[in-house]
């Protein structure tokens, strides 16, 4: 090898090196900048209680955000700036346990590089965990927590597709005050925690500016397996309505109890439970004529503009998916996706500040209903409806305008 071929050799090897280098030194650049994308794909993460007391609920949640990832992917992925980027989201198991859930949504931002976070089940564990969000300023569309209280420590990242619970009960009490004869008293019963607790406060506000007189207000523990000391009393004060708030498997207690008890309002409302898998099944005829302040009903005429969906088409085309007819959770969790869906489309994924600001100017349609955000992060485009289960099946009867049914009332057989 003559002197001038080694020096072509020795010169060729140092480019190749150093493009080698350069080619190394851009991808780790890329993997550490924008762990958001990955082979044109963005990820979204969550806490959810896929374990623990609201196991239910939290796989109405899941099922919700899943609906939209395999729709928008079976679509090519979400269309942002040119290209089409599929959609993943990273799941953790909060246990349903509040603490838990702050530390997960903290290891989703710090271990799994999570820039767009979506919201856990329940207002105890979306209290904590939206904190986690504004610590590190990522947003945090969230739809399964109500409290109020969410939305009133001045955060900027948090945003939220469900009404709060401040407007859960009014439609069910302002409806029993517009009916014949007018009810004139009101039971208030609660478990002690974040969600019961805010909405019969709220129903208790609520029942007096109507009129009404509160004769009962009691909350119990977590955990409690036998409400029929409550029960005793609220049976002596022989309250015209009776209301109350809790999780799913409480609430199936609670109306067995007071099936047991003798106790016969003329109007019953559960916060949560009638439109829910499993519920008329566990309690078959002592369901009927229970009210439930509802989000969403496959009745309403709201229609999506990315899908081209509407209610009836989500409730149809969900039931194909997942084997059973959705209530209002998981449609509540995919209107969450569709937020993050027009906000990246606008502004793109390099930059969580500019889709937080672009969630905050919100203003669509979905097959939820119309979505639009005050100062707070609150939705203040829709109202709540409320559902009365008749022969078994959860009906609208209120607001009039969208009611399936007429409200049965008094409840037959009451005193």
């Amino acid at each position: 090898m003559t002197r001038n071929s080694f020096r072509k050799l020795v010169r060729d090897r140092f480019i190749l090196s150093f493009v080698v280098i350069i080619l190394c030194a851009s991808f780790i650049f890329f993997s550490v900048s924008s762990p958001v994308i990955a082979g044109d794909v963005v990820r979204f993460g969550a806490s959810l209680s896929l374990t623990g007391k609201m196991a239910t609920e939290g796989r109405l949640v899941k099922d919700g955000y899943e609906f939209y990832v395999k729709h928008i992917n079976a679509l090519g992925g979400i269309p942002i700036k040119g290209k089409k980027y599929k959609v993943e989201i990273v799941y953790y198991d909060d246990e349903s346990d509040p603490k838990i859930a702050a530390k997960l949504v903290e290891k989703l931002i710090v271990e799994d590089k999570i820039k767009f976070l979506l919201g856990p089940y329940s207002s105890s564990c979306t209290f904590p965990a939206s904190s986690i969000a504004e610590k590190y300023k990522l947003p945090m569309v969230e739809a399964h927590g109500a409290a109020s209280t969410i939305f009133e420590r001045g955060y900027k990242y948090i945003f939220a597709t469900l009404n709060t619970v401040d407007q859960y009960t009014f439609n069910i009490l302002k409806m029993a005050t517009e009916s014949s004869p007018a009810p004139k008293t009101v039971a208030l019963i609660n478990e002690n925690t974040l969600f019961p607790q805010l909405a019969m406060d709220g129903a208790a506000r609520q029942a007096k500016s109507l009129g009404l007189k509160v004769v009962y207000k009691e909350k119990y523990p977590s955990g409690t397996k036998d409400l029929s000391s409550m029960l005793a009393v609220v049976r002596e004060k022989r309250p015209d309505i009776l209301l109350a708030g809790g999780y799913t498997g409480d609430m199936i207690m609670l109306v067995k109890q007071v099936k047991e008890m003798g106790v016969k309002p003329k109007v019953f409302g559960l916060m949560l439970g009638p439109t829910l898998p499993g519920f008329v099944e566990a309690l078959k005829k002592d369901a009927e004529y229970i009210l439930e302040p509802i989000q969403w009903s496959e009745s309403m005429s709201w229609k999506d503009d990315v899908f081209g969906y509407t209610a009836a088409d989500f409730a149809r085309l969900f039931e194909q998916d997942f084997g059973y007819k959705p209530d209002y959770h998981p449609p509540q969790s995919s209107a969450a996706l569709l937020v993050y869906h027009h906000a990246l489309q606008k502004v793109g994924l390099s930059d969580p500040q500019k889709v937080r600001d672009a969630i905050a100017q919100t203003d669509i349609m979905t097959f939820y209903g119309p979505i639009r955000f005050n100062e707070k992060g609150m939705n203040i485009g829709k109202g709540m409806a409320v559902i009365q289960l008749q022969n078994g099946k959860p009906l609208v009867v209120y607001p009039r305008s969208g009611a399936q049914a007429k409200l049965i009332y008094p409840i037959p057989g009451s005193h």
